[in-house]
């Protein structure tokens, strides 16, 4: 008999898509919005939820949960619950939408309700993440996901009787789009059978464009002045992880985890552009450059879970980040400082039966969870938080590991207290968790 030792082809097309998704994802950063809500022109933006659809249909509980099923890329050290010869791949895109509320009075239009409301929608890449075995004991990963997003769009118009009249309809428009995004490149070591450690080195990488401009729609006589800021930041981080598991029963374990990420600062490039412009004409007022350093304080985070192997699942997790020494420019006239931001999170899964072949909803994984967010910053001293319900399921495709996953958060974020804005929000995440063998061996006679 010959062995003949080789790679799947479903394991050389996910290598090709890990490489050209991360490149494709960056690059859509300048002209696609990752988010869009007014709590985004503040600070570097909203900072995103870390984890797979997985996790983040269970409130976005990770820190403590050890799964051979998927990537768990929250915690470093979970990268070595795994088949020792899988590779793994996990790719997942974003739906949200959000509808706005706001309190009437606190604007010249009028409504019988006495809110105002909008509503908006985006759909984007959200993160891809590979990781696969390097002996028995040690593992690697590599992907690319969001850390912040920025994206807002204001309009108003020019009220003002004498303005008017000696200028015609005057428009004024904001608008910011861009955010932060990390590459992350990680490694993993089980030291004994119940303990695990690992660590992941931070890649950083932001560009950010904020606009503001002022619109003569009905004279010529006077140009239109639009002025842009636009940031380019790049940065180092590290994040170190720990679990470990107590066996209670033969099929009952609880692992403990724990992370820490380092401070950091992201240097680069500040642009100041000053512009005004006609109907063939466009003449650049100032422009000047300046260096920035963007803070990154550091994380701590703590989370366990309970487990019945092959039933069900139980955890909760928590995190610290203490921003309030992170100083950010506020906007004109509006008072925001940084905070202590802080996250709670329970959830858990649930299988009917994974074994049962003949009825395939048994081998669904059914999950659910909650969360509670205090947010990094607080606008005319109001802290803007967010909580929410989220639940979500995994579909078993070819293989018991490999999967469709699904997760829906209802969340809501801000308040209308202090003439801020209410966002009540849907959030779609559907991604693919491939499972394959990295090497197998064919027998032939």
């Amino acid at each position: 008999m010959k062995r003949i030792r080789n790679i799947s082809v479903s394991l050389v097309a996910a290598l090709l898509f890990a490489v050209l998704c991360p490149l494709q994802a960056h690059a859509q950063a300048d002209v696609a919005y990752d988010t869009f809500s007014p709590y985004s022109m503040y600070g570097i933006g909203n900072l995103e939820t870390l984890g797979s659809q997985n996790s983040l249909a269970m409130g976005g509980i990770a820190i403590g949960d050890r799964s051979s099923s998927y990537i768990n890329w929250v915690n470093p050290a979970a990268v070595t619950a795994r088949e020792n010869r899988a590779f793994m791949l996990d790719f997942g895109v974003t739906h949200k939408d959000i509808i706005y509320t706001a309190d009437a009075s606190t604007s010249i239009e009028t409504t019988d309700s006495g809110k105002l409301r909008s509503a908006n929608n985006l759909t984007n890449i959200h993160h891809i993440i590979v990781s696969l075995p390097i002996g028995t004991k040690v593992a690697v990963k590599a992907g690319l996901m969001p850390f912040s997003a920025t994206g807002y769009q204001f309009v108003s118009r020019e009220y003002a009787d004498d303005v008017l009249l000696q200028m015609g309809n005057v428009n004024y428009q904001k608008a910011g789009k861009g955010g932060i995004y990390q590459i992350v490149l990680g490694a993993g070591w089980q030291i004994i059978p119940n303990l695990s450690i690992g660590v992941d080195g931070l890649y950083y990488m932001g560009n950010t464009l904020h606009t503001s401009s002022t619109n003569f729609t009905t004279n010529s006589h006077y140009r239109q002045i639009a002025r842009s800021w636009t940031s380019v930041s790049r940065g180092l981080g590290a994040k170190a992880g720990v679990q470990y598991t107590a066996n209670l029963k033969k099929d009952l374990a609880l692992t403990l985890g724990a992370t820490y990420k380092i401070g950091s600062t992201m240097g680069g490039t500040y642009t100041d552009l000053l512009t005004a412009s006609s109907s063939n004409q466009l003449d650049t007022i100032n422009v000047s450059r300046t260096p920035i350093d963007i803070k990154i304080p550091a994380e701590i985070g703590a989370g366990f879970t309970l487990r019945k192997t092959d039933k069900w699942m139980f955890g909760a997790d928590y995190t610290l980040q203490d921003w309030s020494n992170t100083v950010f420019t506020n906007s004109p006239g509006i008072n925001v400082t940084t905070r202590m931001a802080q996250s709670f999170r329970i959830g858990g899964e649930l299988i009917p039966d994974k074994y049962a072949f003949r009825y395939y909803l048994k081998n669904v994984t059914y999950r659910g969870g909650l969360y509670y967010n205090l947010g990094y910053i607080a606008v005319n001293n109001t802290p803007i938080n967010s909580y929410g319900i989220t639940f979500g399921a995994s579909f078993p495709v070819f293989n018991r590991f490999t999967s469709l996953a699904l997760s829906v958060d209802l969340g809501r974020m801000g308040t209308l207290a202090n003439n801020l804005v209410l966002e009540n929000y849907v959030k779609v995440n559907v991604g693919l968790n491939l499972f394959d063998l990295w090497f197998h061996k064919s027998l032939y006679k």
